[in-house]
């Protein structure tokens, strides 16, 4: 009685994503999950890293076979440590801005790889930083405060705004919101500004 393997899909030849960070992988994987219009579930993520990077996610005696484990620390990881997610494996997951440029470095240097080495293409500053813009009025704290009066932004929806947890180290969040605020400016996206000063006053009075 034969035994036929499950045929896996690879986008990327191995060698294109053999010396990219796991992290990055995964955030990439967030974001072709989302762009594709799909909530980003953890069964959906392991299942997208492992069909797109199976030599980096498969079991190493059991190739077939997606590490769930792997995939489980490095978005807590790509969450708590680095500001690049947020989310949790109950609600699922979203990019942040900082995010958001990790995963086109990624997709950039993953098809680069089998090219000429050269440096990558840096994106035009202008399109990099509209997309940052649309990423903040698409949060759900930005629109609360929008559209509801009186609103005041507490910690857990500030650290969630910024990317992080309650775990996530304050320097962390400065760096995410000074991404905000840069972009914001070069951007002259005035409309954004009031609520990202609100957000750097509340930032100041968290402790870590």
């Amino acid at each position: 009685m034969k035994t036929g393997k499950a045929k896996v899909e690879v986008e990327f030849p191995s060698n294109s994503y053999k010396d990219i960070g796991v992290d990055q992988l995964v955030i990439y994987s967030v974001k072709k999950i989302l762009d594709n219009s799909e909530e980003c579930t953890f069964e959906r993520l392991v299942c997208e890293c492992f069909r797109l990077f199976p030599k980096k996610f498969g079991f190493l005696r059991y190739p077939n076979w997606p590490d769930a484990t792997r995939i489980n620390k490095a978005w807590l990881r790509c969450r708590t440590d680095k500001g690049w997610l947020a989310g949790t494996v109950k609600e699922g997951f979203r990019i942040t801005a900082a995010g958001e440029k990790v995963a086109r470095d990624t997709e950039n240097l993953l098809k680069n790889k089998n090219k000429t080495r050269r440096k990558l293409p840096i994106p035009k500053p202008r399109e990099r930083y509209e997309a940052i813009i649309m990423h903040i009025k698409k949060t759900p704290e930005y629109q609360r405060y929008v559209n509801v009066a009186g609103y005041e932004i507490n910690e857990a929806d500030l650290r969630s705004f910024l990317g992080g947890t309650l775990e996530t180290p304050r320097r962390i969040l400065r760096h995410n919101l000074n991404l905000y605020m840069n972009a914001a400016d070069i951007y002259k996206e005035s409309s954004v500004f009031p609520f990202l000063e609100i957000c750097k006053k509340k930032l100041e009075k968290l402790r870590g």
